[in-house]
């Protein structure tokens, strides 16, 4: 029997409901459950001999937090803004999985283990070791961790294999109607086994290199509180929070603000501060963030100092608008562009290919060469952007530098709808189908404030004869149709996994059903083939062949006319912070993620801050007034 090194495990994907891309891997509560957490019983079996020399660890990694850092008295929280606030605070179940709940729990709830943001190599969590073995059957594996004895919940209790094991009872169960965590948990896993107070081990139901990432980044909470029935949990955890093992936690009742803001508080007792992992991160004593509805009424509020921090979404405010600042150009407010490692999303025109005419290749390649993605970079986005032809962007595990970059091309559009039998026009000069029919399309969008983008999009296909019909809908009744494949094209962007999970995007079984990533109805019997070969590789640079290969597959099918990408973030902050020399973590996508993690506040910033507000002076800003400096830190790695 062959075990599995830690050296040979090639590191796995992310799923997004999984918090293992930043050393927090989590943690806090409410402090509240004490009494409930101290009721809980369960009947261990004996210890067994633990031999550290059998197990995987990491100990010899880079350090995270910067040494400079020093924490805040919490005189001040650190702001966020959110545009809306979460419908629950529960970690599962309906309506949990949103990047505001998952941003919370990821400073509330630990993982087994983590994934270090710049090696990209496993470190320890609540696990302190952990063994991957294979089974005698060739085609299974067996996990096993081993939580370390100095992990504790925020009410004093030792963190458990049985906290483990309920854990992830709690995601197969049907009653808590979080279909996504069943399916996942319950197809990859046989149930755990306790072997002891700090020991845990569970069988794998199949091969699958992302398995051991799914079950170590799985949250870990406490048993006493995630055993419970269903509909309890569902009603108890809906405003409140577990109990959580890590640095943050909701303090008072007080700090919860249904609808306006939530304020969570760094702990004085968290287990690991003296980690490796963990020493020099969270110096923010506080943070609050508080909900502002209207994105324009968010950038003012951090002009007039209602917020630490901003992200720049408009390329027109980056350029034109923001160097003109006056607090800008003096320095207290800081304007950073910062490009790092992190994978990039996709998105772009999404195209029924279950009915016409988007399920003929030639309209959809039409449609691709009409969507003028360069006059949108140019006269919209201030070439602030840059085309995409891969659903892999930005790192190397796609076909992007082979793949064919679709550009704007009247001609040849009008060349492959003739081809596809729209060659007529009827009076008013719209292409006409063999059947009479108007070439018609109806574009339906959620965002009003895309509709300066579509207007421009829409003049192009019309003057190519086509009808392009442009329809705003609220956002619940577009998810509708976008979910029951009422749809003709759809402008549908995704985020990113730092390890990519295709096959929720591309397996043909998905293509005919609802609800799932399988938008255009993409089937290809190549692709399931090599999704199916994916999942059992575990060479890293056999698995970056495998998903070119995808890519390649994929783009030539023209399920998308894809749209454009930054490899970067725009950020403004006021010049009250001290902050790594590499601002970001090298895979962090969110600037605020690695604010909470690596920033602090700067006493001397802050006090020459007060006296340029109050004097009308300036405070250094980098590359003179008003111009942005840029930051890569990772240039060429």
């Amino acid at each position: 029997m062959q075990r599995r090194t830690f050296a040979r495990l090639v590191l796995p994907v992310l799923l997004t409901a999984l918090a293992l891309t930043g050393p927090g891997c989590g943690g806090g509560g409410d402090g509240k459950a004490a009494d409930e957490a101290a009721a809980f019983s369960y009947d261990f079996p004996p210890d067994v001999p633990f031999d550290p020399a059998e197990w995987t660890t990491a100990t010899d990694y880079p350090a995270i937090g910067d040494p400079r850092s020093v924490k805040d008295d919490g005189s001040r929280p650190f702001i966020s803004p959110w545009l809306t606030f979460p419908p629950t605070l529960r970690t599962d179940g309906p309506n949990s999985n949103l990047s505001t709940t998952r941003n919370l729990h990821a400073l509330m709830f630990e993982t087994l283990v983590q994934l270090h943001p710049e090696t990209e190599e496993f470190i320890p969590c609540l696990a302190s070791h952990w063994k991957i073995e294979d089974n005698p059957d060739g085609e299974t594996q067996t996990l096993t961790f081993r939580i370390d004895e100095r992990a504790r919940w925020a009410n004093g209790e030792p963190v458990t294999a049985a906290d483990v094991y309920y854990s992830y009872w709690h995601r197969i169960q049907e009653d808590r109607k979080d279909p996504s965590n069943v399916m996942t948990f319950s197809e990859g896993y046989e149930m755990p086994v306790v072997v002891d107070r700090q020991t845990i081990t569970v069988k794998t139901k199949k091969t699958n290199w992302r398995l051991f990432l799914y079950f170590s980044g799985m949250p870990i909470y406490p048993a006493a509180e995630c055993s419970i029935p269903g509909e309890e949990f569902l009603t108890k955890y809906n405003w409140k929070f577990m109990v959580g093992s890590g640095p943050y936690e909701l303090a008072a009742d007080s700090d919860l603000k249904k609808g306006e803001s939530i304020t969570l508080t760094r702990r004085d007792d968290w287990w690991a501060e003296n980690e490796t992992w963990a020493k020099n991160t969270y110096n923010f004593r506080r943070l609050r963030y508080v909900v502002i509805r209207d994105s324009e009424l968010t950038y003012e509020k951090f002009k007039v100092g209602e917020l630490d921090w901003y992200r720049v979404t408009r390329a027109q405010r980056w350029v034109e608008e923001i160097p003109q600042e006056k607090d800008v150009q003096r320095g207290v407010i800081q304007k950073r562009k910062i490009y790092n490692q992190s994978p990039l999303g996709y998105g772009g025109f999404a195209f029924n290919m279950r009915k016409p005419p988007f399920d003929d290749r030639r309209v959809r390649l039409a449609f691709a060469h009409l969507f003028n993605r360069e006059r949108l970079i140019e006269k919209l986005f201030f070439d602030q952007y840059v085309p995409i032809n891969s659903m892999f962007p930005g790192r190397d595990w796609g076909n992007g530098d082979k793949n064919e970059l679709i550009e704007f091309d009247a001609d040849r559009a009008l060349e492959l709808l003739a081809e596809a039998g729209f060659k007529e026009r009827d009076d008013a000069g719209y292409l006409v189908g063999p059947d009479g029919k108007r070439l018609k399309i109806t574009f339906a969008f959620g965002n009003q404030s895309f509709e300066r983008i579509w207007l421009v999009v829409k003049e192009d296909y019309e003057a190519a004869g086509i009808e392009f019909e442009l329809k705003l809908l609220d956002a619940s009744t577009l998810m509708k149709l976008i979910t029951d494949r009422q749809f003709s094209m759809h402008f549908q962007t995704w985020g990113a996994l730092l390890f990519p999970n295709p096959e929720t995007a591309l397996r043909s079984d998905l293509a005919d059903k609802t609800a799932n990533n399988n938008i255009p109805g993409f089937k290809n019997a190549e692709v399931d083939a090599l999704l199916e070969r994916y999942n059992k590789v575990f060479d890293r640079k056999e698995q970056k062949q495998i998903t070119r290969e995808i890519d390649r597959l994929f783009c030539a099918e023209i399920p998308y006319a894809f749209g454009w990408t930054a490899d970067y973030a725009r950020i403004l902050y006021w010049n009250r912070f001290g902050h790594p020399d590499t601002y970001l973590t090298r895979i962090e996508q969110y600037p605020d993620n690695s604010m909470i993690l690596l920033w602090w506040y700067d006493a001397a910033r802050e006090t020459a801050l007060q006296e340029a507000l109050e004097s009308g002076g300036e405070m250094p800003q980098y590359d003179g007034d008003g111009e942005e400096r840029i930051v890569k830190p990772w240039a060429g790695k």
